[in-house]
C-alpha cells in the first residue's frame, strides 16, 4: 500500500502512456533503465509489495529519483531502451540480462554473533522463505569492491571473522579451544569467543548494537549512522570507557572524511537521451566524413615506442561507443627485430599481426574502425597486413599524421585537415591515449634493462 500523501501526489502526475523509466542512486548515475506499456503503472508497482519486492529491494532501497521518458508507442520504448542500455550499462541490467552470478553478503541474525558471508545472486534467487532470520545486501557488480568495503566493516567494527559455530562460545568448558587469535591481539576484533561464557549479556550486547551500526552503513544511512556512533561515544566517555570511546571516534572521523569528500553532480545536459545521441552523432559524422561503410561503434589504435632501438614496444587500445574499453588495452614487446634496430613499418606489421591474428583465433569482435599513428606509409602497411589475413573488409584504416595534423584514408586521394570539431578531437585523443600507452610500455622495458 502507498501511504505517503507526497508520494502519492507524485505518482499521480506520471502519465499513463508508453516510455521509459531511468532510475539513479545516490551519486545520479544512472542504474536501471526499464520500458513500459503505461509508466504510471508500472513505476508506481515498485511502491507496492507483492511476490517481487524482495527482489526489487535488493536495487530500490539505493534510487534516489526515478526519471522517465514518454514515447510514442511501446515499439518505440524499447528501441530506446535497447540503445541506451547498450550505450551506458546500467549495472542492475547487467545483473538482471547477463549470466554472471554477483557477489552479495548475508548476516544470519539467528546467531548470538553474526559475520559477514559471501553469497552468489544466484543461490539467492533460489532461498526458501524460511530463511526470514538472514538479512541480505547486494547483489554488487565489482567483486572487488565489495571485498574492500566488507574488509574496512571487519576492520572498523571489529565483528568476527572466524567460521565457528558461535554457540559454542557460551561453554565454559570448550574456553580453552577459543584461543586469543591475531585479529583479538591487533584489536581488530571484539573477541566473543573469549569473553562471551564470562558475561553473556555484556558481549551479547555489545556485538548487538556492532551489527546495528553495520546494518545501517551497508543500507547506506550514513547520517544516522553516524549520529548513532556519537550518541554512543558519548556513553562510552560518561562511563569512562575511553578505549572504547576512542574507537568510536576514529571510525566517526573515517565515516565523516569519506562522505566529505563525495561530490555528487549531475552531467550537464538536457537529458540522458540528448548525451546519448551527442555521441552516436559523432560517430555518424566520422563515417560521413571520411566515408566509411559502417558507423565505427568500435575503434582501436595502434602505436609504436622505442628508444634509440631499445624497449622497442607496441600498444593497441579500444574505444567503443566513443568510451575507452580499457579491459581491451594490450602492449606488446616487440620481436621480430634485434635490440638497437629501429624499422617503424615491420614493428607496426608485428603489433598488428599478434592483434588480429588473436582476435580471429578467438572468434571475438574486430573493430570497425583501426587508427593509425603516421601517413601514407604506414596506412599502406596496415592494409596490406589486413588483406594477408583477409579483414580488410571488416577494418577500415585511417592513418593520422601528428605533425601535419591531417588525415590519409584509401577512400580519398589527398589527406584530409583535421579541424577542431567533436569528431576531429575524438580521433586525435584515441591516438594520443594510444601513444601514452605505448611510451607508459617504452620505460617500463627501459627501467627493466637498466636495472632501476
Amino acid at each position: 500500500m502507498i501511504k505517503n500523501n507526497d508520494l502519492f501526489f507524485k505518482l499521480r502526475n506520471i502519465p499513463k502512456l508508453p516510455g521509459l523509466y531511468l532510475m539513479r542512486d545516490t551519486t545520479k548515475e544512472i542504474v536501471y533503465i526499464g520500458k513500459a506499456k503505461n509508466l504510471y503503472s508500472r513505476i508506481k508497482s515498485y511502491f507496492i509489495k507483492n511476490e517481487d519486492f524482495r527482489l526489487i529491494g535488493i536495487m530500490f532501497y539505493n534510487v534516489s529519483n526515478i526519471d522517465y521518458i514518454v514515447c510514442a508507442s511501446e515499439k518505440e520504448a524499447l528501441l530506446l531502451e535497447q540503445k541506451l542500455i547498450k550505450e551506458l550499462q546500467p549495472k542492475y541490467n547487467v545483473i538482471w540480462k547477463d549470466d554472471k552470478s554477483y557477489l552479495m553478503l548475508e548476516l544470519d541474525l539467528s546467531d548470538p554473533f553474526p559475520r559477514l558471508v559471501f553469497i552468489r545472486y544466484k543461490e539467492y534467487l533460489n532461498l526458501s522463505d524460511k530463511q526470514k532470520t538472514k538479512i541480505y545486501f547486494g547483489p554488487y557488480p565489482s567483486a572487488k569492491q565489495i571485498k574492500s568495503v566488507v574488509k574496512f566493516i571487519t576492520k572498523f567494527f571489529k565483528i568476527r571473522r572466524c567460521k565457528y559455530d558461535s554457540k559454542l562460545f557460551f561453554n565454559p568448558q570448550l574456553k580453552d579451544r577459543f584461543k586469543a587469535c591475531i585479529y583479538y591481539q591487533t584489536k581488530q576484533c571484539i573477541a566473543p569467543c573469549i569473553y562471551a561464557y564470562k558475561d553473556n549479556k555484556e558481549i551479547i550486547n555489545l556485538y548487538k548494537q556492532v551489527i546495528k551500526n553495520i546494518i545501517l552503513f551497508l543500507q547506506g544511512k550514513n547520517k544516522k549512522l553516524i549520529a548513532k556512533l556519537e550518541e554512543q561515544m558519548k556513553e562510552y566517555s560518561e562511563k569512562l570507557n575511553f578505549e572504547q570511546a576512542m574507537v568510536l571516534r576514529d571510525i566517526i572521523k573515517y565515516l565523516s572524511n569519506i562522505f566529505s569528500r563525495c561530490i555528487i553532480r549531475e552531467i550537464n545536459k538536457e537529458d540522458v537521451v540528448s548525451l546519448t545521441l551527442h555521441k552516436i552523432d559523432i560517430l555518424k559524422k566520422l563515417k560521413e566524413k571520411f566515408n566509411l561503410k559502417t558507423i565505427p561503434n568500435v575503434i582501436e589504435a595502434v602505436d609504436i615506442s622505442t628508444f634509440q632501438g631499445t624497449g622497442s614496444c607496441g600498444s593497441i587500445v579500444r574505444f567503443v561507443n566513443a568510451e575507452s574499453d580499457k579491459s581491451e588495452y594490450r602492449r606488446y614487446k616487440i620481436k621480430s627485430l634485434k635490440e638497437n634496430q629501429i624499422n617503424d613499418y615491420l614493428m607496426m606489421k608485428e603489433v598488428i599481426k599478434r592483434r588480429y591474428k588473436r582476435l580471429l583465433e578467438e572468434k571475438k569482435q574486430l573493430p570497425n574502425l583501426l587508427l593509425v599513428d603516421g601517413g601514407k606509409g604506414q596506412l599502406s602497411s596496415v592494409l596490406e597486413i589486413l588483406k594477408e589475413y583477409k579483414i580488410d573488409d571488416k577494418i577500415e584504416v585511417l592513418a593520422l599524421a601528428k605533425q601535419e595534423d591531417c588525415v590519409y584514408s584509401k577512400n580519398f586521394d589527398s589527406p584530409i585537415k583535421l579541424g577542431k570539431n567533436y569528431e576531429d578531437n575524438l580521433l586525435r585523443y584515441i591516438r594520443d591515449e594510444a601513444h601514452r600507452f605505448a611510451i607508459k610500455y617504452n620505460k617500463i622495458l627501459l627501467r627493466k634493462k637498466l636495472n632501476i
